[in-house]
């Protein structure tokens, strides 16, 4: 599995609408990055491509390619996030909830975004309403930003579903209790989900490690000596 901490030091930024993802995907193959990192950053804008055809074919090559990563980083966790809003397009509920199981590095803005809305387009209100008071719930900043937040997209699919349902007056209220909450706080978004997810990756470069120093008067001491006896494969042979 590839480690977060070098996806971070590798890459720099990606997605975006100022460059279209297949262009995108040109400047990826004649960057420095390694073989990896390269491989996931195709895998995002593929994934993003795959987003905007919405068809079958292509939601199921982002499964696959969504599948063999996992969530290793806060790239292949976009990738999924992707992939988790083709299959609602699609209506395909299922595939969003695996995708979605596989966002665990990708902002909640989008997260939580998709989640409730997918909720929403299914009649599970109370679901839905529930996803909605996590977003008051969690506190802490992620990826230098607070985007513990929720689309206007979202809450309006869920508004129109409390709506459209019967005997729904008490969720009602709820709804517009948190949304007054969540607007008090800042936690809304004018942003529609598809706009979360091209807001581009920043990924911060690492400082360089520091270089190891080597204490000479310890390789020089006897401590130092008898350590190295103890090695198997550096032990004096019997004559």
């Amino acid at each position: 599995m590839l480690p977060v901490k070098k996806a971070v030091s590798r890459a720099a930024l990606i997605l975006g609408r100022a460059v279209a993802p297949a262009e995108q995907l040109a400047m990826i193959k004649n960057s420095s990055a390694d073989r990896e990192i390269k491989g996931l950053l195709r895998q995002c804008l593929i994934a993003a491509m795959n987003f905007q055809s919405s068809s079958k074919e292509n939601l199921e090559k982002s499964k696959t390619l969504v599948r063999k990563t996992g969530s290793t980083c806060e790239i292949s966790c976009r990738s999924a996030a992707f992939t988790a809003a083709s299959a609602m397009k699609l209506k395909k509920w299922n595939d969003v909830d695996e995708m979605l199981q596989l966002t665990t590095l990708c902002p909640p803005a989008i997260t939580s975004s998709i989640r409730i809305k997918a909720l929403a387009e299914q009649s599970k209100l109370d679901e839905a309403l529930l996803e909605l008071e996590k977003v008051l719930m969690f506190e802490e900043e992620v990826f230098s930003s607070g985007n513990y937040s929720v689309s206007d997209e979202a809450l309006d699919s869920l508004c129109e579903a409390i709506k459209s349902a019967p005997e729904t007056t008490e969720k009602m209220k709820k709804f517009r209790n948190l949304q007054r909450i969540i607007t008090k706080y800042g936690r809304r978004t004018k942003k529609t989900i598809e706009e979360l997810l091209f807001s581009p990756i920043h990924l911060e470069q690492q400082p360089d490690e520091a270089p190891r120093i080597v204490d000479e008067n310890f390789v020089k001491s006897q401590k130092f000596e008898d350590f190295v006896k103890k090695i198997p494969y550096l032990k004096d042979e019997k004559p």
